[in-house]
Protein backbone atom coordinates (compact mmCIF):
# COMPACT_ATOMS: atom_id res chain seq x y z
CA UNK A 1 0.00 0.00 0.00
CA UNK A 2 1.09 3.57 -1.08
CA UNK A 3 2.24 6.07 1.92
CA UNK A 4 -0.61 8.15 2.92
CA UNK A 5 0.90 10.91 4.57
CA UNK A 6 -1.05 13.49 3.62
CA UNK A 7 -4.43 12.33 5.55
CA UNK A 8 -3.05 14.07 8.96
CA UNK A 9 -3.64 17.83 7.43
CA UNK A 10 -6.72 16.91 5.60
CA UNK A 11 -8.42 15.28 8.60
CA UNK A 12 -7.36 18.13 10.78
CA UNK A 13 -8.61 20.69 8.41
CA UNK A 14 -11.31 19.26 8.26
CA UNK A 15 -12.65 18.48 11.59
CA UNK A 16 -11.40 21.37 12.76
CA UNK A 17 -13.92 23.76 10.27
CA UNK A 18 -11.19 24.84 8.51
CA UNK A 19 -13.00 23.84 5.15
CA UNK A 20 -16.16 25.12 4.47
CA UNK A 21 -18.87 23.66 2.81
CA UNK A 22 -20.91 26.60 1.14
CA UNK A 23 -19.43 25.66 -2.92
CA UNK A 24 -23.24 24.74 -3.44
CA UNK A 25 -25.39 26.78 -5.94
CA UNK A 26 -28.68 26.79 -4.07
CA UNK A 27 -29.75 27.80 -0.40
CA UNK A 28 -29.88 24.59 1.86
CA UNK A 29 -33.47 25.84 3.99
CA UNK A 30 -35.46 26.55 0.67
CA UNK A 31 -34.24 23.13 -0.54
CA UNK A 32 -35.13 21.33 2.37
CA UNK A 33 -38.21 22.67 2.91
CA UNK A 34 -39.34 22.57 -0.52
CA UNK A 35 -38.64 18.94 -0.88
CA UNK A 36 -40.31 15.90 1.32
CA UNK A 37 -38.42 15.45 3.90
CA UNK A 38 -38.44 13.88 7.44
CA UNK A 39 -36.47 14.96 10.75
CA UNK A 40 -34.34 12.22 12.83
CA UNK A 41 -31.67 10.64 14.83
CA UNK A 42 -28.79 9.11 13.11
CA UNK A 43 -28.54 5.43 14.83
CA UNK A 44 -26.15 3.47 13.02
CA UNK A 45 -23.76 3.77 10.24
CA UNK A 46 -23.29 0.72 8.06
CA UNK A 47 -20.85 2.30 5.61
CA UNK A 48 -19.33 5.61 4.31
CA UNK A 49 -22.66 6.00 2.41
CA UNK A 50 -25.43 4.26 3.80
CA UNK A 51 -26.88 4.90 7.62
CA UNK A 52 -30.06 4.48 9.75
CA UNK A 53 -32.37 7.34 10.80
CA UNK A 54 -34.98 7.14 13.26
CA UNK A 55 -37.96 9.47 12.44
CA UNK A 56 -40.90 9.09 15.35
CA UNK A 57 -39.64 5.62 16.07
CA UNK A 58 -39.52 4.09 12.51
CA UNK A 59 -36.01 2.96 11.01
CA UNK A 60 -35.37 4.20 7.72
CA UNK A 61 -32.36 2.66 6.10
CA UNK A 62 -30.95 5.72 4.10
CA UNK A 63 -28.27 5.00 1.14
CA UNK A 64 -26.87 8.63 0.60
CA UNK A 65 -28.20 9.86 -2.55
CA UNK A 66 -25.75 10.69 -5.55
CA UNK A 67 -22.32 9.46 -3.95
CA UNK A 68 -20.40 6.16 -3.83
CA UNK A 69 -17.59 5.43 -1.18
CA UNK A 70 -15.24 3.07 -1.65
CA UNK A 71 -16.20 -0.36 -0.06
CA UNK A 72 -16.18 -1.70 3.18
CA UNK A 73 -17.61 -4.78 3.11
CA UNK A 74 -17.10 -6.12 -0.50
CA UNK A 75 -13.88 -6.34 -3.02
CA UNK A 76 -13.49 -2.14 -4.57
CA UNK A 77 -13.90 -2.46 -8.40
CA UNK A 78 -10.67 -0.82 -9.59
CA UNK A 79 -13.00 0.50 -12.52
CA UNK A 80 -14.91 2.72 -10.70
CA UNK A 81 -13.03 5.51 -9.15
CA UNK A 82 -10.44 7.77 -12.05
CA UNK A 83 -8.15 10.70 -10.90
CA UNK A 84 -9.50 11.73 -14.81
CA UNK A 85 -11.07 10.19 -17.85
CA UNK A 86 -8.00 7.87 -18.54
CA UNK A 87 -6.55 7.02 -15.45
CA UNK A 88 -8.06 4.73 -12.63
CA UNK A 89 -7.58 4.53 -9.23
CA UNK A 90 -5.75 0.67 -9.48
CA UNK A 91 -4.85 -0.04 -6.32
CA UNK A 92 -7.69 -1.88 -4.32
CA UNK A 93 -5.87 -1.60 -0.87
CA UNK A 94 -5.78 2.12 -1.16
CA UNK A 95 -9.89 1.81 -2.07
CA UNK A 96 -10.32 -0.40 0.56
CA UNK A 97 -8.50 1.86 3.02
CA UNK A 98 -10.21 4.91 2.25
CA UNK A 99 -13.84 3.13 2.49
CA UNK A 100 -13.10 2.73 6.28
CA UNK A 101 -11.91 6.15 6.32
CA UNK A 102 -15.25 7.22 4.84
CA UNK A 103 -17.42 5.15 7.25
CA UNK A 104 -15.42 6.65 10.06
CA UNK A 105 -16.19 10.24 8.81
CA UNK A 106 -19.66 9.46 8.66
CA UNK A 107 -19.55 7.56 11.77
CA UNK A 108 -17.53 10.69 13.66
CA UNK A 109 -20.17 13.31 11.45
CA UNK A 110 -23.20 11.62 11.73
CA UNK A 111 -23.61 9.27 14.38
CA UNK A 112 -26.55 10.14 17.06
CA UNK A 113 -26.52 13.41 15.56
CA UNK A 114 -30.07 15.12 14.68
CA UNK A 115 -30.21 15.32 10.49
CA UNK A 116 -33.08 16.09 7.77
CA UNK A 117 -33.32 13.25 5.32
CA UNK A 118 -34.32 15.13 2.03
CA UNK A 119 -35.93 13.22 -0.68
CA UNK A 120 -34.93 13.87 -4.25
CA UNK A 121 -37.80 15.14 -6.90
CA UNK A 122 -36.01 13.00 -9.89
CA UNK A 123 -35.10 10.40 -8.42
CA UNK A 124 -37.06 6.94 -7.09
CA UNK A 125 -37.38 7.34 -3.69
CA UNK A 126 -36.11 3.27 -2.73
CA UNK A 127 -33.66 1.33 -4.40
CA UNK A 128 -34.05 -2.23 -5.19
CA UNK A 129 -33.06 -3.11 -2.06
CA UNK A 130 -35.38 -1.34 -0.36
CA UNK A 131 -33.37 1.44 1.18
CA UNK A 132 -34.41 4.83 0.81
CA UNK A 133 -32.36 7.18 -1.03
CA UNK A 134 -32.05 10.29 0.18
CA UNK A 135 -29.89 13.73 1.26
CA UNK A 136 -29.04 14.06 4.59
CA UNK A 137 -28.56 17.42 5.98
CA UNK A 138 -26.83 18.26 9.09
CA UNK A 139 -26.87 21.93 10.04
CA UNK A 140 -28.04 22.94 6.87
CA UNK A 141 -24.77 21.47 5.31
CA UNK A 142 -25.46 18.48 2.32
CA UNK A 143 -23.71 15.61 4.08
CA UNK A 144 -23.83 14.31 1.01
CA UNK A 145 -22.00 16.86 -1.21
CA UNK A 146 -19.37 16.81 2.03
CA UNK A 147 -18.26 13.68 1.30
CA UNK A 148 -17.18 14.20 -2.54
CA UNK A 149 -15.44 17.77 -1.55
CA UNK A 150 -13.33 16.21 1.35
CA UNK A 151 -12.23 13.51 -1.12
CA UNK A 152 -14.30 10.42 0.69
CA UNK A 153 -16.23 9.42 -2.36
CA UNK A 154 -17.18 9.85 -6.00
CA UNK A 155 -20.09 10.80 -7.68
CA UNK A 156 -22.50 8.28 -8.19
CA UNK A 157 -24.20 8.97 -11.23
CA UNK A 158 -28.06 8.81 -12.17
CA UNK A 159 -30.99 10.79 -12.12
CA UNK A 160 -30.54 13.78 -9.45
CA UNK A 161 -31.49 17.14 -9.15
CA UNK A 162 -28.80 17.88 -7.60
CA UNK A 163 -26.23 15.83 -10.01
CA UNK A 164 -24.16 18.85 -12.03
CA UNK A 165 -23.63 20.48 -8.30
CA UNK A 166 -21.77 17.46 -6.98
CA UNK A 167 -20.00 16.82 -10.22
CA UNK A 168 -18.53 20.44 -10.16
CA UNK A 169 -17.80 19.78 -6.25
CA UNK A 170 -15.79 16.45 -7.88
CA UNK A 171 -14.31 17.93 -10.16
CA UNK A 172 -12.45 20.38 -7.79
CA UNK A 173 -11.57 17.51 -5.33
CA UNK A 174 -9.86 15.58 -7.99
CA UNK A 175 -7.58 19.08 -9.82
CA UNK A 176 -7.30 19.86 -5.76
CA UNK A 177 -5.78 16.27 -5.31
CA UNK A 178 -8.17 16.03 -2.28
CA UNK A 179 -8.59 12.87 -0.22
CA UNK A 180 -8.51 9.49 -2.08
CA UNK A 181 -7.58 11.68 -5.74
CA UNK A 182 -4.21 12.11 -4.18
CA UNK A 183 -3.51 8.82 -5.52
CA UNK A 184 -0.28 8.61 -7.59
CA UNK A 185 -0.40 4.89 -9.67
Amino acid sequence: MKKICFLAPILFLIFSGCISSDNHNYDSKDFIDSHEHLFGTVTRVVDGDTVHVDSNGVDYNIRLLGVDTPETYQKNSVSEYYLDYETPITDSEYLDYWGHLATNYTRDTLENKSVYVVFDKKSDKQDKYGRYLAYIYLKNENFNENLIEYGFARVYTSDFELKNEFLETEKTAKSDRIGLWNYNN
